[in-house]
């Protein structure tokens, strides 16, 4: 891939593609097995339906197919998952996971570091109950994952000299992730490298001299990328490791670590979001001879500070967003690694209307590259700004594909911005923290935890459909409470094939559906 300064949003117009694929990877079925108080454990007693609907006058649904015995949440000891070798995500009970979430966000990128106004001088315990309140609305639309963007010039300002202040409100914010069943991504954030180019994320210090004071008054920052000689040269000092910047970068994720590595809502660590390629003329082969082994070392720094059971994450360049020309993957050394790609359409990022670039064939494509390597999928980010024409298609085309394949996301952003930056507004909340119109098409049931395999699942003209074959264990679905206040008005479980036997308990104040299903049974729920 050769980039130029003109390259660029013309090729945007040519992206094209097919509609999504509605079968998964098949992944091997988990072998987790019953047990006395496990949500995986079989009911003692259980009604087989071939039709259900929901007649219940009471206030609580009574479902035909509902099992004898309330099949009891899982409650996990921590946010921690593993890859398989497929590149899907396992639990604990080794079911096969689907995670949903948004990042928390842009306006973290300038002081006072934070995705919702402060007072710079605000205490701790006021800071503690303004997170508990920022973060506890998310479950309500479906989510389970957040990614918690970092910045390293709020945490380092001075070279040598860390923010304790500004570590204990991060610490506070996982800690209230968490408290409402979220799961953590720590992202390091960047972006055109540092506040004096228009940027965020590297301290102004790793610069030569005066940068200059901070701004986030840029239209159009990401062509710096391209054409700022100084944004370019500050990335040809890292990766030349310059003044030990790498170094001191991992001393910075030292800290970071040992502040909240151990912590149960952390998920993974993401090693830098979206790094650029400073003056390389061919991105393609950056990636190879610059990139790879920088990844690759990086993930064995980190392992030797968190240990094995953090997700590492890593994700592309930002042009690679854009999918102006196909995208080069690359898979570094390392077990246990979450690939976080972005996807963005070159017009509705701006807010103008769809630009006509298709999501489904990008994720198919990040889908196999994901079963051939081995490599977990996050969908780092992906949205629009305003509400553009052909905005909301395209995101419910996204979540389409990304349920067809069973990958996990985080849509961009969620943040309460009382002042833009640079221009840029896709945050799915106003500046009071009311949601704007987005968030009807962020919020959709899924399947979340497949205790299965040859899983399909659908969800269109507000009808779910979804189909698997059984382990023995239970399957869990989201539905948010946005979605279903009062539960679903209909549904239905059938056993297509197999051993009888499935049942199912809808739980309206988690959000959830849990299904057990005898191993080899073939069943289909449907809902609405």
């Amino acid at each position: 891939m050769r980039i130029t300064p003109a390259a660029p949003l013309l090729t945007v117009l040519l992206a094209c593609g097919t509609a999504p694929s509605n079968t998964t990877d098949d992944p091997a079925p988990s072998t987790s097995t019953a047990t006395s108080g496990e949500s995986t454990g079989a009911p003692t007693s259980s009604t087989a339906a071939d039709t259900t609907t929901n007649e219940s006058t009471t206030g609580a649904p009574a479902w035909p197919s509902s099992c004898a015995e309330p099949l009891a949440p899982f409650t996990p000891s921590s946010a921690r998952l593993r890859v398989d070798e497929r590149g899907r995500l396992r639990d604990e009970l080794g079911r096969d996971v689907q995670l949903r979430g948004v990042n928390t966000g842009g306006r973290s990128k300038w002081a006072p570091f934070m995705p919702f106004p402060i007072d710079p001088e605000l205490d701790l315990a006021s800071f503690t109950a303004q997170a508990d309140e920022f973060y506890a609305r998310l479950p309500a639309w479906g989510v389970d994952v957040v990614r918690m963007t970092f910045s390293w010039e709020a945490l380092e300002p001075t070279e040598g000299t860390y923010d304790t202040r500004y570590l204990d409100r991060y610490a506070a914010m996982v800690d209230a992730a968490w408290s409402h069943g979220l799961a953590v991504i720590v992202d390091f954030h960047q972006d055109i490298y540092s506040s004096p180019f228009c940027g965020d994320g590297f301290p102004p210090w790793t610069l030569p001299g005066d940068p200059g004071p901070a701004r986030h008054d840029c239209e159009g920052w990401g062509l710096k990328y391209l054409n700022d000689k100084d944004v370019r040269a500050a990335f040809d000092r890292f990766w030349a490791d310059e003044n030990q910047i790498q170094f001191k970068m991992f001393a910075m994720w030292d800290v970071m670590i040992d502040r909240i590595g151990d912590h149960p809502g952390v998920l993974a660590l993401e090693i830098v979001n979206e790094p650029g390629w400073g003056t390389a003329s061919d991105i393609d082969e950056w990636k190879q001879t610059t990139l790879l082994p920088f990844w690759t070392e990086a993930i064995a720094r980190l392992r030797d500070s968190a240990g094995d059971d953090l997700l590492i994450a890593y994700d592309d360049t930002g042009v690679d967003a854009l999918h102006f020309t196909p995208v080069t993957r690359v898979r570094p050394g390392g077990d246990n690694l979450l690939y976080a790609p972005h996807m963005y359409d070159g017009g509705l990022i701006k807010g103008l209307p769809w630009a006509g670039s298709e999501p489904a064939p990008h994720l198919q494509e990040i889908a196999e590259f994901s079963a051939a390597q081995g490599v977990a999928i996050l969908l780092g980010e992906f949205g629009y700004s305003a509400d553009p024409p052909g905005g909301k298609e395209w995101l419910t085309r996204t979540y389409d594909a990304l349920d067809a394949h069973r990958l996990s996301s985080t849509q961009w952003e969620c943040s309460q911005n009382e002042e833009l930056w640079n221009f840029e507004d896709l945050s799915v909340i106003d500046v009071d923290g009311s949601e704007r119109a987005v968030v009807d098409v962020l919020t959709r049931p899924r399947l979340r935890a497949l205790d299965g395999s040859d899983a399909t699942f659908t969800w269109q003209d507000d009808t779910m459909t979804a189909r698997w074959t059984g382990a023995g264990g239970v399957t869990e679905f989201t539905l948010p409470t946005r979605l279903f206040p009062d539960g679903p008005s209909n549904m239905s479980l059938e056993t297509v094939s197999g051993p009888a036997g499935a049942c199912l308990t809808h739980d309206p104040e988690r959000g959830q559906l849990r299904v057990s299903v005898p191993a080899g049974a073939v069943v289909e729920l449907t809902l609405e």
